[in-house]
């Protein structure tokens, strides 16, 4: 069922708090690292699945767009939210390939605070990814590398003057700089489960060889390792993911990697070689793999896999083994550690400079999404359409195609949301209008369709997304970025559901609240209350008469759905709990 959302371009006079989002139930092992954000890293968690717990924009919801479109600098800008601060606000940290910009959404407003230039070079910069750990730190870094004029690439420690204040400036508390060590051309970071940074280099093209290495978080370099390119091989082209035993995972052109690390020592656990180029594209952005590996799987006895995209020019989604299971003897003609690969029939190749599938997948349980991708340079109306999901059958260890949408163009990196069950992005159509859509986990059909406007001249695009990231907050709210923009979708919950409401004079207080909620309004009795989580689940039920009092101090601090019923009369209330 299609679903066309009612919007307004609207500005909003609310401040609303939330609890913060510490855990999804169902995401892999938490990393308590990193911040407690609703996305605090490149592909919101650890495993690089860009999935989360918390429900977005559902059909029947009402949607009012914020648009900042006056962001300078390079484009392709990712987005990460803070953790809240004691006033119950979050900032948004925006990076793209020449600045970091702070700012908050005030909810009227959202609000620039504060920039730093990274990089004076437009083109020769990609420095795109954050890394958002406890205590308002954050880092990120400046890849360019020129040392006939002694630059080298660079990390930065983030912080705010001031980390009681949103509103401070940002400052700069430490810089690595890796020309100090005789390191080059670094430009991909994670955070590993100790808090440590992980990293590593595109080759040098001199030398041969390429780095990969540990840092602390107060700049020390722990270890690196030193290791020799394959012919032809491009070392560095997407980010990192890292699993619970510390290991991390990249993919180059040539081959896929796992980096063990033993708290002092790093090394390569292992290895499996894979033409990722072959008869694909060979551009400057489409050289081999265009995708971030994304794990899937955990605990003793699952099936524990990392999976990428080739860049073939019909591309497949392939599997590698992370632990081998039992009896594994492996597959004729391939690497131990290959454990399958299925052709994504939605890949058409369409230009040598980009991949047909350039963006990382979305991931939940052993499932997993991914789209046709159409540049990063602007795209035509009439373009490639194309999203597919796959699921990986554990009995029979090999990939299932669950459905594919075919009318469908998602530019960006999708977003499941397993509150909603819809899995969210943005595209062009034929009309030359942006959409903003959300597909069913289930099946694929669009069941939420949001017009958001007219293309514009590339690159001051505002709705165009170049491949990056979309961000779930505790409301329900989505943010993203365009080319030079950040754009909020703020969600109105469909909050009554028939023709006869309960009485707009009903009140329930204090909100936030520390455990005691009181109602009052006239012919409350009988009313039954239901209590749900952020991501759908029911928690308790009460029956209630006027006035009247229920007491939640029994549950987590965070935001809840308040759902009461009367008869043939519903209404949905977003009740904080705060201690």
């Amino acid at each position: 069922m299609k679903t066309l959302i009612a919007v307004g371009l609207l500005c909003l006079a609310v401040f609303e708090t939330t609890g913060q989002t510490s855990f999804c139930p169902d995401d892999p092992p938490q990393n308590t690292w990193l911040a407690e954000s609703p996305y605090p890293i490149y592909h919101r968690n650890s495993y690089g699945q860009a999935s989360t717990c918390l429900m977005g924009i559902q059909p029947g919801d009402s949607v009012a767009i914020q648009m900042r479109r006056d962001i300078t600098g390079g484009t392709s800008p990712w987005i990460y939210l803070s953790e809240i601060y004691s006033t119950g606000e979050s900032v948004i940290l925006y990076s793209n390939s020449t600045h970091v910009f702070k700012l908050i959404d005030d909810g009227t407003d959202l609000i620039a605070i504060d920039s730093f230039r990274l990089d004076f070079n437009t083109l020769s910069s990609n420095g795109y990814n954050h890394l958002l750990t406890k205590n308002k730190t954050w880092f990120s870094y400046e890849p360019t590398y020129d040392p006939a004029n002694d630059e080298y690439s660079q990390l930065f420690k983030f912080s705010d003057a001031d980390t009681t204040n949103p509103y401070s400036p940002i400052v700069v508390l430490d810089t690595f700089d890796f020309g100090d060590y005789g390191i080059n051309r670094v430009n991909m970071y994670n955070i590993n489960y100790d808090g440590q940074i992980v990293w590593y280099s595109e080759k040098d093209p001199d030398l041969n060889i390429a780095y990969a290495g540990v840092i602390d978080q107060d700049f020390n370099l722990l270890d690196t390792l030193v290791f020799d390119a394959l012919p032809d091989e491009r070392i560095n082209h997407n980010s990192i993911s890292v699993d619970e035993h510390n290991a991390f995972y990249i993919v180059t052109s040539h081959r896929l990697i796992q980096f063990a690390w033993d708290g002092t020592a790093l090394t390569i656990g292992w290895q499996a070689e894979y033409d990722f180029v072959n008869d694909g594209p060979v551009g400057n952005f489409a050289y081999g793999s265009g995708t971030t590996p994304t794990l899937l799987g955990w605990g003793e006895g699952n099936d524990q896999l990392v999976v990428v995209a080739d860049g073939h020019a019909n591309n497949n989604l392939i599997a590698f083994w992370r632990e081998l299971p039992m009896g594994w003897t492996g597959i004729s003609g391939m690497p131990l550690h290959f454990a399958d690969s299925i052709a994504i029939p939605n890949a058409q190749s369409f230009s040598n400079l980009f991949q047909s599938i350039e963006n990382s997948p979305t991931a939940y349980g052993y499932d997993i999404a991914i789209a046709q991708f159409n540049g990063f340079l602007g795209y035509d109306c009439d373009n490639l359409k194309g999203v597919q999901k796959f699921s990986w059958d554990t009995l029979n260890n090999q990939f299932d195609l669950e459905w594919v949408n075919d009318a469908v163009n998602m530019n960006g990196v999708l977003c499941y949301s397993s509150g909603s069950n819809l899995v969210y992005g943005t595209g062009k159509e034929d009309d030359c209008n942006y959409y903003y859509y959300g597909l069913d986990w289930n099946t694929g059909e669009v069941d939420l369709k949001l017009l958001l406007g007219m293309e514009e001249d590339f690159p001051d695009d505002p709705f165009y997304d170049q491949g990056v990231n979309h961000i779930i907050d505790e409301q329900g709210n989505i943010y993203f970025s365009g080319s030079r923009s950040l754009v909020k979708l703020k969600r109105f919950p469909q909050l009554v559901s028939t023709n006869n409401p309960i009485n707009s004079s009903f009140k329930n207080y204090p909100n936030p609240t520390n455990g005691l909620l009181h109602f009052e309004q006239a012919n409350l009795n009988n009313c039954q209350i239901e209590m749900y989580s952020i991501s759908g689940q029911k928690i308790s039920n009460w029956t209630i008469h006027d006035p009247a009092t229920i007491n939640i101090s029994a549950l987590q601090n965070g935001m809840y759905y308040l759902m009461l019923r009367q008869e043939d009369r519903v209404v949905v209330e977003k009740i904080i709990k705060s201690d």
